[in-house]
């Protein structure tokens, strides 16, 4: 013969021990949320650590192209192609709005963005840059290269050439008002500078 235990009686859960719990299992999931956002932060800066180290390294070289958008190259000690980061692939890190605290290095790649394309970037690099990249959607600085490139061949006395990058804009980036809005001031300039 076995003998059973008794079968004790349930306790009821309390309204306070729910809400315990209810509040647990939030804390559990903002914990949650929280230690997620912050791995996945410190990859997205040691990314920009190295982007920002080679793009530096490229700078102090006098290599602004590839300062600006980076470069792939062979790495023999790997037998692999390396990509070494440029300005660009920082701040492109760092381009969600929600992507929250910016470090100091994407704020300073803007800067050394803006201070290449208006004091480094060649007739050459520009035309380069717009052929590697023509058909590419996702990519912001394309609208601001080609406009760059009608202000160095008007700046070279190329206006025919500038003309046409002008008069081109507001079909080739048809969504960038200011941009067409700039290409349009740049013709005007030019017809009252002709008459």
């Amino acid at each position: 013969m076995t003998i059973t235990p008794p079968l004790l009686p349930q306790a009821e859960e309390t309204p306070r021990s729910l809400w315990r719990r209810i509040l647990l299992l939030i804390v559990g999931a903002l914990v949650l949320f929280f230690g997620t956002y912050l791995l996945a932060w410190l990859s997205a800066y040691n990314l920009t650590r190295t982007f920002w180290e080679h793009a530096q390294a490229s700078y102090a070289e006098g290599r602004y192209m590839d300062a600006l958008t980076g470069y792939r190259a062979f790495d023999p000690a790997q037998r692999r192609y390396v990509t070494y980061g440029g300005f660009m692939h920082v701040e492109n890190i760092w381009a969600d709005p929600a992507a929250f605290p910016i470090p100091s290095e994407a704020v300073q790649a803007k800067q050394r963005i803006r201070e290449i394309l208006q004091k480094y970037l060649t007739i050459e690099d520009a035309e380069q840059y717009i052929a590697e990249n023509v058909g590419r959607t996702s990519n912001p600085y394309l609208g601001i290269i080609y406009l760059r490139l009608g202000e160095l061949y008007e700046a070279a006395d190329r206006l025919q050439d500038a003309l046409a990058i002008y008069e081109s804009v507001d079909e080739f980036f048809p969504e960038d008002a200011e941009l067409i809005a700039q290409a349009q001031a740049h013709m005007a300039r030019l017809a009252n500078t002709s008459n």
